[in-house]
C-alpha cells in the first residue's frame, strides 16, 4: 500500500457512506474499505478521529477527513477529473446538496424508522437516541409510527421537487453534468428504497426512476477490504501531509488548542492543536499514544469550533 491510498471507514448500509462510494465510482478510483460498527463503541475509528464517530471517515496516511463535505472536497483536490463540482452549477449544486443532506435525508430516515422501526434491534434505537440528542421522538417505534402520515407528506413534497428539477432537458439535478447535488439527493432515496421497497413511493416519479438508474449504474469504483488494525498501522507509520488550507486565523491562533464538534447530532468533541483554518475547513493536530501524530480535517459548515478548556 501507498501512503496516498484512499481508505474509507464505512459500513455497507450507511447512506452517507453511499454518497462517498458513489463519488469514488464516478471518479473511477481504487480504494480500501474498512468496515466499522454501525453502533458505538467504534474504537478502530475514534482512535483515528479523537472521538468523532459519524460514518463515513476517509483516511489517507495520517490525514483523517470527517464529514462527506470535507471528504468530497479532498477527493476533488486529489482527483479532479471527472469533477463533482462542475463550474456551470457552482453554488447552486452546493445549496441543493445542503437541502438533500439535511431535509430530504431526515424525512427518509424518519419514514424508514416510522414504518419499520420495530425491525431494528433495541440497542440500535438506544444508540441513535443518544447520538441524535433525542430527535426523532427518541427513536421510540410507537411514537415514530404516529408521525408516518406527516413524514409521508413531507417526503412526497421533496420527491415532487426532485421530479420537477429533472423535468427539463438536463439529466441531473443542477444541470447537464453530475454534481454534489446528485450525490446528496441520491443517498436518502437509496436508503429509503433499500429499506422500504415500493412503500417508499418512488414508483410514482418516472424521471426520478430514470435518474436513479443512471446513478445506480455508476458503481463504487474498485474497493478492496482492509482490516481496521491495518488502517491504524498505516496512520502510525505515516506522517501528516502538508496542509493545503490557507492559514487564516481570525478568532483562533495557529497552535492553540480547540474543540471541533458537529452542531446537529453526534455531539462528540474532538480536541487538538489548530494547524490551519479557512472559510471551508479546519485542520487540527492530535498526538495519540496509539497511532502517533495525525491531522484531523473538518468542514466549517455544520461544525462548532471552541477554544479548549484552559485556553
Amino acid at each position: 500500500m501507498s501512503e496516498a491510498d484512499i481508505i474509507l471507514h464505512h459500513y455497507p448500509r450507511s447512506p452517507f457512506a453511499e454518497k462517498v462510494r458513489l463519488a469514488l465510482g464516478f471518479k473511477g478510483l481504487s480504494w480500501f474499505a474498512v468496515e466499522q460498527p454501525r453502533m458505538a463503541p467504534k474504537p478502530g475509528l475514534t482512535a483515528l478521529t479523537g472521538g468523532y464517530r459519524r460514518i463515513p471517515v476517509m483516511q489517507i496516511g495520517a490525514d483523517i477527513y470527517c464529514d462527506t463535505r470535507c471528504i468530497l472536497r479532498e477527493l476533488e483536490r486529489r482527483h479532479p477529473h471527472p469533477t463533482v463540482f462542475p463550474a456551470a452549477s457552482a453554488g447552486r449544486a452546493e445549496m441543493l446538496a445542503g437541502w438533500a443532506d439535511h431535509h430530504l435525508f431526515a424525512d427518509a430516515l424518519g419514514l424508514v424508522f416510522g414504518l419499520h422501526g420495530d425491525r431494528f434491534p433495541p440497542e440500535l434505537h438506544a444508540d441513535r437516541a443518544r447520538f441524535t440528542a433525542g430527535k426523532y421522538d427518541r427513536w421510540d417505534s410507537l411514537r415514530m409510527k404516529a408521525r408516518v402520515p406527516d413524514l409521508r407528506a413531507q417526503f412526497a413534497i421533496h420527491l415532487a421537487w426532485l421530479e420537477q428539477a429533472l423535468s427539463g432537458s438536463s439529466p441531473f439535478i443542477a444541470g447537464t453534468a453530475l454534481s454534489v447535488a446528485d450525490l446528496a439527493a441520491y443517498h436518502p432515496l437509496w436508503y429509503a428504497r433499500g429499506n422500504l421497497g415500493e412503500e417508499a413511493g418512488l414508483g410514482a416519479y418516472p424521471r426520478i426512476g430514470e435518474w436513479l438508474a443512471r446513478l445506480d449504474a455508476i458503481g463504487h469504483g474498485s474497493p478492496q477490504e482492509l482490516a481496521p488494525e491495518a488502517a491504524l498501522t498505516i496512520a502510525r507509520n505515516a506522517g501528516p501531509a502538508e496542509v493545503m488550507l490557507s492559514h487564516e486565523t481570525g478568532l483562533f491562533r495557529i497552535g492553540m488548542r480547540l474543540t471541533v464538534m458537529p452542531d446537529d447530532w453526534g455531539f462528540d468533541p474532538v480536541e487538538g492543536e489548530l494547524v490551519a483554518i479557512d472559510r471551508d475547513g479546519i485542520v487540527i493536530r492530535r498526538d495519540d499514544t496509539l497511532i502517533g501524530t495525525v491531522h484531523v480535517h473538518f468542514p466549517r459548515e455544520g461544525f462548532t469550533i471552541r477554544p479548549a478548556i484552559g485556553q
